[in-house]
């Protein structure tokens, strides 16, 4: 077991394949420990983990909060002149309540506003509590309405009330969509072709609309020339392209400490609602590592399913006195994606693909490992925010809401064909053959099959004080070659360790944090600044015979 101080971190072993291992990490105290090593079947050089050839994206900017109208009073209130003195006597036996028929709106869903009030001797005033009571409903059901209490006698206890309600007239558009001009078309065409409008079912499509890579898009109501329609107004702010930035010294010291990488990202360049997106890393010592990736995605249809392809091609020759060893990857991946669930508070997307993936690890011009992945994957992501932040109530926001939670499920599962290696077989013959090359574990299973889970919750017991955990995990049902496997990190849990310190066929994690101030500026021009403290732990085994 090694232990360092508050200044630094001094490993003294890292073994790399063990039965059981485990690390903490802390923001004032690491600690490292793990069990005797198990003895490799062949010698393997340290090679880059998943995280530091695929590296994780540079998460968004948090956006300034959008000033959002609030309704704190669960029941919304209009004036009643059945309240005057003049009425006070006034009361009658509610038998029942009739509303008027509109087209898109079930009359039974208002029945919560009455129906436990039947048989009871009521005020008069009572007509305009139900009233509202009804309004509510419409109103949390997402349509845009009104009730009204008509003239009338209520000589057999039913009371009689008018529902109003908006439909959508037409869209204008205000600003430049670009070549995705068509598609936010497609996407809004859903507003304005229903009898009554309803934001809920609305919400989806303007989701969509905001969703489309390069494009912000705001919808406005406003009266329509006639009485009961309401014109869209969808206002269109569009950055057609970025360039940003980053380095930093999360790599491991064989392979580059610091690295930098530079991105451009294109929106919009065929109108499909799609996004290049092109990057180069590279570390200070161009010979240690070079990372290059090219992505394209695009939608297809009205209802936002996506595709996508990538592709990555790494360099890296760790810089090891007399140990010339240097490694050459290729990830090719494909990828589709749609939203099952698409609303402000909740979000469920299914999607699949394929990574093929190539490793060779070679010294000199000597290749003493081969790996050849094809691996089918299914993917689900879902996530939840407090209804209540989305509204505003609170002083909280969308950006940063009282509580959130963000899951993520994946299987992946190798195929024998496509190019893929074939295992080494019993006791690892095959891979010693003469002229054969060795995958990068003797064990490790092509075709295995994997799952692997992450999630991220956040709580804000006060407005400036945020609690977050974002535990992940994997199982493995047989040895993994070394691209696929669970590794502790800075890339993933485990911040200032070196990539790859622990690494194994399954393994779970946490990195747990308490957070004070705002990451959202005030505004455009404004910076922000929150400091936090953090502890990560991870544990890893392996499947090694």
């Amino acid at each position: 077991m090694t232990v360092s101080g508050d200044f630094g971190i001094n490993v003294i072993e890292r073994p790399k394949r063990a039965a059981i291992r485990r690390a903490l990490a802390g923001s004032a105290t690491l600690i490292v420990a793990a069990l005797p090593v198990v003895a490799w079947a062949q010698a393997t050089p340290q090679i880059p983990t998943r995280e530091e050839i695929q590296r994780p994206a540079t998460a968004p900017a948090v956006q300034p909060n959008e000033q959002i109208v609030a309704v704190d009073d669960g029941i919304e209130r209009a004036p009643c002149p059945l309240a005057n003195p003049e009425f006070a006597n006034v009361r009658f036996t509610l038998r029942g309540v009739e509303f008027s028929n509109v087209e898109g709106v079930d009359n039974a869903l208002l029945a919560p506003s009455w129906s436990d009030r039947v048989g009871q001797e009521l005020p008069i005033s009572a007509v305009c509590d139900i009233r509202d009571r009804a309004a509510t409903i419409l109103r949390s059901k997402g349509y845009l309405a009104a009730v009204r209490v008509p003239p009338q006698t209520i000589g057999d206890g039913v009371v009689r009330l008018d529902v109003l309600t908006a439909r959508m007239s037409r869209i204008e558009v205000r600003g430049d969509a670009g070549a995705n001009e068509p598609l936010l078309q497609r996407y809004l065409s859903r507003l304005d072709d229903q009898p009554v409008f309803n934001i809920v079912d609305a919400e989806r499509y303007l989701l969509l609309a905001r969703d489309i890579p390069g494009m912000d898009a705001r919808l406005t109501l406003r009266p329509g020339p006639v009485p009961g329609e309401v014109v869209g107004e969808v206002t269109v702010a569009r950055t057609p392209y970025t360039f940003d930035f980053n380095a930093q010294n999360f790599g491991s010291r064989d392979v580059g400490r610091w690295g930098g990488i530079a991105r451009a990202r294109f929106a919009g360049l065929t109108g499909m609602g799609d996004l290049t997106t092109v990057s180069f890393y590279a570390t200070p010592d161009l010979d240690e590592q070079k990372v290059v990736q090219a992505s394209h995605e695009f939608r297809v249809g009205g209802e936002g399913l996506r595709f996508g392809a990538s592709y990555t091609y790494a360099w890296t020759r760790p810089d090891i006195t007399g140990f010339p060893v240097k490694s050459n990857t290729q990830i090719v991946s494909l990828f589709t994606a749609y939203p099952l669930v698409l609303t402000q508070a909740h979000r469920v997307t299914l999607g699949g693909g394929l990574d093929i993936i190539d490793q060779d690890i070679s010294l000199t011009s000597l290749p003493i490992n081969r790996d050849r992945l094809r691996v089918f994957n299914l993917r689900a992501d879902a996530s939840w925010i407090d209804p209540g932040s989305i509204a505003g109530r609170g002083g909280y926001s969308p950006s940063e809401p009282r509580w959130s939670l963000s899951t993520s499920l994946e299987a992946r599962k190798g195929v024998d064909f496509l190019g893929a290696s074939d295992d080494c077989g019993p006791g690892g013959a095959a891979c010693f053959l003469p002229g054969a090359v060795p995958l990068t574990r003797v064990e490790g299973q092509p075709d295995a099959f994997l799952v692997r889970a992450n999630a991220l919750a956040e709580w804000r017991p006060a407005k400036l004080f945020t609690l977050s955990a974002a535990p992940r995990a994997q199982w493995a049902n047989d040895p993994l070659l070394a691209y696929e496997e669970f590794s502790g990190g800075n890339f993933t849990v485990g911040r200032g360790f070196d990539p790859g310190t622990i690494i194994g066929d399954s393994g779970v994690a946490v990195a747990l944090e308490a957070r004070y101030g705002s990451f959202a500026p005030a505004n455009t021009e404004s910076f922000a600044f929150q400091p936090f403290v953090f502890f990560d732990a991870a544990w890893v085994w392996n499947k090694d015979t």
